[in-house]
């Protein structure tokens, strides 16, 4: 995230800045940052070989693939602004869609007097 985060802002901002920005260590934090996302592209091919011995035999809801496309998060994420919209908009934005997103597929949380009463 931090590396993200600095690649695309436009230009240096003060105001707003990240726990990592503004601490003595985050020189520091920065460089774990880097090592763990190393350690993950080292790790890739393991990740790979888990998911495909995961996902044996499923099948995809072909309504619900369009939504992982480029395409379709480009328009739902910023519309006709693109990516000129405040970033803490874009995520905000991004933070209800999950929000819904996880309400609608997840099953509904089981009350503690149903659990008391199997």
């Amino acid at each position: 995230m931090p590396l993200v985060t600095l690649m695309e802002r436009q230009a240096v901002v003060f105001e707003g800045m990240e726990l990592w920005e503004s601490s003595d260590q985050s020189g520091e934090i920065m460089l774990r940052h880097l090592g763990t996302a190393r350690l993950m592209a080292q790790h890739a091919e393991t990740f790979r070989l888990t998911a495909e011995r995961l996902l044996q035999g499923f099948q995809p809801d072909e309504e619900l693939s369009e939504i992982f496309t480029t395409e379709f998060q480009m328009r739902l994420l910023w519309g006709s602004k693109g990516a000129q919209v405040n970033q803490s908009e874009r995520y905000e934005k991004f933070s209800r869609i999950l929000t819904a997103l996880s309400r609608k597929l997840e099953p509904p949380p089981v009350k503690l007097v149903e659990q008391l009463s199997i």
